[in-house]
């Protein structure tokens, strides 16, 4: 649990015990680095840094939210009193398994490929806790699904340490506006965690809570607000769980068996759109879809984030730290006792989120006094939709895009805000990470990876490209700007780019992606040159041939131009006379072959406009078809 964001009183109210926890209640040791102990304890003069985005994440509460004239409201449907107003609504969806009056915004299968290759399919076992505390139902009229919690499947034939259970939490964010709860742009997040479900000690009376819970708090206006309670007994026993159920019970995080590939599908009521980020290894994913469902498939194995933790007493810590807490709390400052301006009495951690210039800051701030060393390894598999705040400095490109337009993943302790930026000046995607140099022993380096999927349409746009073929340069500059040995790779399939880089060392280097065409170069008579192999080449562009008499989707053609046609957008068809001798294209969906020959049109795309992008850009392609 990240202390700042769950402890801090604008964010959450959590009461603690201050009182000692048996030896006996901790689980017999720490077996396992996802259940790293927290070192930040409520104690007086105790200063901390943690950077640590996996451990405890426990955003998977459903919630629904209202207002009245009052303020804001709970709601236990989108019919309650709260939830029928002009000013709308806001949710937080944790979606359940697809079942036969559940066919959509749910999760179809869970599955996973062993190193062996044999495959084991999940089964739902139940939901943890069988109940949430803010659980709502939904409107299928207005799109809008039913909060629940999150659920357990069971992977017989592919157990961890405690088990073969695994939670699942999928879950949307969204909004009804102006009478539409379809408009509003949704977030998408989905995280897979091995699991048992283990007898804690959590005690109201002591604790305050033993279920995550949101909650209406009045102010002294008379004006109700909603806050968010997490449950701090995991950290006071030494332990780590991701969500809490009923009678003090909790899932327990556990390691992923090494080298699985695991497989979500789910079905949605709107389509993700942006750029996804994920705590994956090797990703890949899919979205199509057909009769108003989308069908979104991510595949990919976990990855081991570092966790980074420096505990003292204030007399310990060197001056350019105490300096950093005497300026920067109680704004930049969590607590678990209180923010006292006399740093002998005060309580304080900082505990940045993983994708801001605090990270890399206080990384560096603490590299001497951690070792530059990891405390922690624990493997995650996450994926998420960027939010709209991270994605404002990002390539016209890639934020004017429709739909998924890529997906970046890494397993850096910090990385940067939103999707890799553009150099225009060296025509590189770049894209910054930072890590401790050293695992936990202080000895091993830790090496990085980083993985880059890119639609094949928005790396033309960025880069400038045609259909000829191209060339992949993929490398890692040290903060320094010194090049860093790094294991690269480019594949070109099924309307992506995939760059990969791997096995580099840290603390914060920049990873540099870079596509490009060679100019054909003028040979003058009788001269000849020998061949140069490039790097990585795609493959030649070979041109969709359709048979005399037969069809094919207009979108699977124009795919293979790298030209996207998402739901909803508008289609034109400009065609010669003459060209429509050979094929043509009925009701802007299907092309028909009529006779032998290169048929050739020119498509035009202008996706639907949004709330993020409300005048989208038209895009157009020549695109040419044999005729057989």
């Amino acid at each position: 649990m990240k202390f700042k964001k769950v402890l801090t009183a604008t964010v959450a109210t959590l009461v603690v015990s201050l009182i000692a926890i048996p030896q006996g209640v901790v689980r017999s040791a720490v077996l396992e680095d996802e259940q790293w102990p927290s070192q930040f304890a409520a104690v007086a003069g105790l200063h901390a840094f943690e950077l640590d985005e996996v451990s405890g994440l426990r955003d998977n509460v459903s919630v629904l939210i209202g207002s009245d004239a009052n303020g804001q409201k709970l709601c236990t449907a989108t019919t309650s009193s709260g939830c029928t107003s002009s000013a709308g609504y806001s949710f937080r969806a944790v979606l359940g398994p697809c079942i036969s009056s559940v066919t959509i915004d749910c999760i179809e299968s869970v599955t996973a490929t062993k190193t062996d290759g044999t495959s084991v399919t999940g089964t739902f076992k139940q939901f943890f806790p069988a109940r949430g505390v803010n659980d709502f139902t939904g409107s299928p009229s207005e799109g809008v699904p039913g909060g629940g919690p999150p659920s357990l499947w069971t992977m017989t034939g592919l157990p961890h340490a405690f088990g073969s259970d695994y939670e699942v939490t999928v879950q949307l964010v969204g909004s009804k506006a102006n009478g539409d709860a379809l408009k509003p742009l949704r977030s998408f997040s989905a995280n897979i965690t091995p699991v048992d479900i283990y007898q804690t000690q959590c005690n109201p009376q002591f604790q305050g809570l033993c279920m995550d819970t949101f909650s209406e708090k009045t102010d002294s206006n008379g004006k109700t607000t909603i806050g968010f309670g997490g449950v701090a007994a995991d950290v006071d026993e030494g332990i780590r769980c991701v969500n809490w159920g009923e009678n003090a019970k909790c899932a327990m995080k556990h390691a992923f068996p090494a080298g699985v590939k695991f497989t979500l599908k789910v079905r949605l009521t709107t389509t993700p759109t942006g750029w996804l980020h994920g705590r994956l290894k090797d990703p890949t994913a899919s979205i199509t879809r057909a009769d108003n469902v989308t069908t979104m498939t991510v595949s990919a194995e976990s990855t081991k984030i570092p966790i980074v933790s420096g505990v003292g007493q204030w007399t310990s810590l060197p001056a350019n730290i105490q300096e950093w807490f005497t300026a920067n709390c109680p704004s930049n400052c969590g607590t678990r006792l209180g923010l006292s301006t006399n740093p002998l009495v005060r309580n304080a951690i900082s505990g940045p989120t993983a994708f801001s210039e605090a990270a890399f800051s206080q990384l560096k701030l603490w590299s001497t006094y951690t070792q530059d060393k990891a405390v922690a390894l624990p493997s995650q598999w996450s994926v998420r939709t960027l939010s709209y705040s991270e994605m404002v400095k990002a390539p016209s490109c890639i934020k004017d895009g429709a739909g998924v337009t890529g997906i970046v993943a890494t397993n850096a302790s910090a990385y940067a805000e939103g999707p890799p930026s553009f150099d225009e000046a060296t025509k590189t995607l770049n894209y910054k990470v930072a890590a401790p140099h050293y695992e936990k022993d202080g000895t091993t380096e830790f090496k990085g990876r980083y993985d880059l999927v890119l639609r094949s349409d928005i790396a033309k746009c960025l880069y400038k490209l045609d259909e000829s073929p191209v060339t992949s340069d993929v490398s890692v500059a040290g903060e320094d700007g010194t090049s860093k040995a790094a294991t690269t790779s480019m594949t070109n399939a099924d309307g992506w780019f995939k760059f990969t880089a791997n096995g580099f060392t840290h603390s914060a280097p920049t990873v540099k992606v870079k596509l490009t065409q060679a100019t054909p170069a003028t040979v003058a008579p009788g001269v000849t040159t020998a061949p140069v192999s490039p790097v990585a080449v795609v493959a030649p562009f070979v041109k969709p041939v359709i048979g005399k008499g037969k069809s094919s989707s207009l979108s699977s053609v124009a795919k293979k131009y790298g030209l996207a046609i998402p739901a909803g957008a508008k289609v034109s068809i400009s065609q010669s006379a003459a060209s429509k001798k050979k094929c043509v294209v009925l009701g802007n969906k299907t092309v028909k072959g009529v006779a032998a020959g290169n048929c050739t049109f020119t498509v035009s795309v202008t996706p639907k406009a949004t709330k993020k992008m409300p005048k989208p850009k038209t895009v157009k392609k020549s695109i040419t078809i044999t005729v057989k």
